[in-house]
């Protein structure tokens, strides 16, 4: 697992460094007026940090983990199957229902069957996490938001 970390950090690391040198190719701009290279110097340098992270921690741990198997033997398969379903009738819906119906739909679904969670924790969940991402985005950066059928 260690081996694995550092050759994953390493070739995160690499593709970093070749994502910061081509968004440097092109006008950055700066925090108020941001250029069509902003975004990928910024993806650029946080995958650096993630990878130097990945590879210190990776460096410096003295016993190797005991093996994770992804998905083995737990039965996750269709909670992955159905939170795929989910994510793909939002973005077939979304224009349709509307933001707003959408997203607390598939919220209160992933929360409560996917995630088990108790009805009253799912449901203030889905409506705190639903009206953030609503005022964050409508309000705040003001996005147009599908309003859907009945124009919300």
């Amino acid at each position: 697992m260690k081996r694995n970390d550092i050759i994953t950090s390493v070739f995160h690391l690499t593709l970093a460094a070749v994502l910061v040198w081509q968004a440097l190719s092109i006008p950055v701009g700066r925090f108020g007026k941001p250029g069509p290279g902003f975004l990928p110097l910024g993806v650029g340098l946080v995958l650096a940090a993630l990878s130097l992270s990945l590879w210190i921690e990776a460096r410096s741990r003295k016993s190797p983990q005991e093996k994770v198997s992804f998905l083995a033997g737990e039965r996750r398969w269709p909670g992955v199957v159905w939170t795929v379903a989910l994510l793909s009738a939002y973005g077939l819906l979304l224009e349709w229902l509307g933001f707003i119906i959408c997203t607390l739909s598939i919220l209160f679904l992933l929360f409560r069957f996917i995630g088990k969670q108790r009805l009253p924790l799912a449901v203030a969940e889905t409506i705190l996490i639903t009206l953030v991402a609503h005022l964050l985005f409508k309000v705040a950066l003001k996005v147009q938001l599908p309003g859907g059928l009945f124009r919300i």
